[in-house]
């Protein structure tokens, strides 16, 4: 019998990423009611819910193991969203059908988060976040409790029986390794942080761990800067932040940024490294800054790969440093120096001060997700998590969490089985990363033609080839180093 042949495989995987890549588009962006999950597997590419075709892949032997574990990668969730595709249809049928209820209106479901942090009275946003994960109980988490059970019974078809240990040998992660990052960067900043939110919601009049996530999420917004984070500047002071790296915004047909009603920041590519697409939710002030940041921050990435890469090494890599560079850029809102010479904002302190801290929310939920994430699918079969979710995560950000969601985590199936890790690796890669360029180039790194020429050249270009660790190796460091971002922390907020 001829040996598999990797080469024609990797074609094959190429057209599944692209096909699968606009099914999402479409859907994220809002011009299809679902991602075509049946016509994808049952149509276009029915070798890939194959036992046969992942068993060849698994015996092939490959030149590079990395190519053949992000091959496997791709053919395994691939293989596991088909085989459980009735499951996925019905939860995107809910993502994009349900609505809520508010105040004579029906608010499509997705858009509610976006809605509450412009809502003043705590009546109000909590009526509407109430709504929003009633649907979590009553449509949501039936069905993604019946998906969860049918992902943990198809993974044994693909020769493994723990969900985890199976994802993160072909994402190449750690998991002891990721958890201690978690919980030391937990552990680091729990005073600060405590101590930081308690000051400013009590200014506020919110009452610290019983706030819930639609009140931090006003409370972030923090509309008394708006006069600084005017909508007209946004898109000067983009085009601005790139032309410091050398890059012309405006003339860059590869990148198309799109504004969406669900909320957050998307950015996905349809063919790397010719056409990405960056999807936002404005909601106004800082924070559209800081989205629109880091969406091009990741898209920059993607657009300046070598497009002489193979599949594998632009596409199906560490998706950590895509979204670490990102966040490098993201925080340039609360660089003090940045602030003075691109916004003329000098009088900044206050600001910086809740935009850390906003950050520092993020990070320590993505901590707890990252930990919960590992005990959830550890769990016995059927068992629920809901009390856990509940505490742990309410614990750690000092907000109201509730049991809703405990499921969050199983929404996009296979394509999300690392992310929890992924964001966390992602944050603690970006800071690094922003200390070795103040180091090796400028503490206002972001002006300088050197620090713009590494970015490009030995960051950007050479794709998803090296791995978040990998690159960091390059730096100097010896692996992810959570005490790196809690300094930023500590710097910025201890003073309070």
């Amino acid at each position: 019998m001829p040996a598999f042949a990797l080469d024609p495989f990797e074609q094959q995987a190429e057209a599944f990423v692209r096909a699968r890549a606009w099914r999402e588009y479409s859907f994220q962006a809002g011009r299809r009611p679902g991602r075509g999950l049946v016509s994808l597997y049952d149509e276009d590419f029915p070798d890939f819910t194959s036992r046969d075709l992942w068993a060849d892949l698994q015996a092939a032997t490959p030149e590079d193991p990395r190519q053949h574990r992000a091959l496997s990668a791709v053919l395994a969730a691939g293989y596991l969203e088909g085989r459980t595709r009735q499951f996925a249809v019905q939860a995107t049928r809910v993502q994009a059908s349900a609505s809520v209820s508010f105040e004579d209106q029906d608010i499509p479901w997705r858009s509610a988060p976006g809605r509450w942090p412009l809502l003043a009275e705590v009546s109000r946003r909590h009526e509407l976040e109430e709504g929003w994960r009633a649907v979590w109980r009553s449509d949501l988490h039936p069905v993604l409790a019946k998906w969860q059970e049918a992902l943990r019974a198809e993974l044994p078809t693909l020769g493994a029986d723990d969900w985890l240990q199976f994802w993160s040998r072909l994402g190449g992660i750690d998991p002891p390794g990721t958890r201690r990052l978690a919980e030391r960067l937990l552990e680091e900043t729990a005073d600060v942080y405590g101590h930081a939110l308690g000051v400013y919601l009590n200014q506020l009049e919110l009452p610290i761990d019983d706030a819930w996530t639609s009140d931090v999420d006003w409370a972030f917004r923090a509309f008394r800067f708006d006069g600084v984070f005017l909508e007209r500047l946004r898109m000067p002071l983009l085009i601005r932040v790139f032309r410091d790296l050398g890059i012309e915004l405006e003339e860059q047909t590869e990148i198309q940024l799109e504004y969406v009603p669900t909320p957050g920041v998307f950015c996905l590519p349809l063919d790397i490294p010719r056409e990405v697409h960056v999807l936002l939710h404005l909601i106004g002030g800082w924070l559209d800054v800081a989205a629109s940041l880091k969406g091009l921050g990741m898209a920059e990435h993607l657009v300046h790969s070598d497009p002489s890469l193979r599949v594998w090494e632009r596409w199906l890599g560490d998706e950590t440093p895509t979204i670490g560079y990102g966040l490098l850029l993201e925080g340039l809102v609360r660089d003090k120096t940045w602030l003075a010479s691109r916004l003329e904002y000098t009088a900044s302190d206050d600001f910086r001060v809740i935009a850390h801290l906003a950050w520092m929310y993020r990070v320590r939920r993505c901590s707890a997700a990252a930990v919960y994430h590992q005990r959830l699918w550890e769990a016995e079969p059927g068992a629920s998590m809901a009390a856990d979710f509940e505490e742990s995560l309410s614990t750690t950000t000092r907000v109201r969490h509730f049991g809703d969601e405990f499921l969050e985590v199983v929404l996009d199936g296979p394509w999300s089985a690392l992310h929890p890790w992924t964001s966390l690796r992602a944050e603690i890669f970006a800071a690094q990363l922003r200390a070795y360029l103040q180091r090796e180039f400028d503490e206002e790194w972001w002006r300088s033609n050197r620090a713009a020429r590494f970015i490009k050249d030995e960051l950007w270009r050479p794709g998803r080839r090296y791995s978040a660790d990998e690159l960091l190796g390059f730096m100097g460091y010896e692996g992810l180093d959570p005490s790196v971002l809690s300094a930023e922390f500590e710097e910025a907020l201890r003073p309070l």
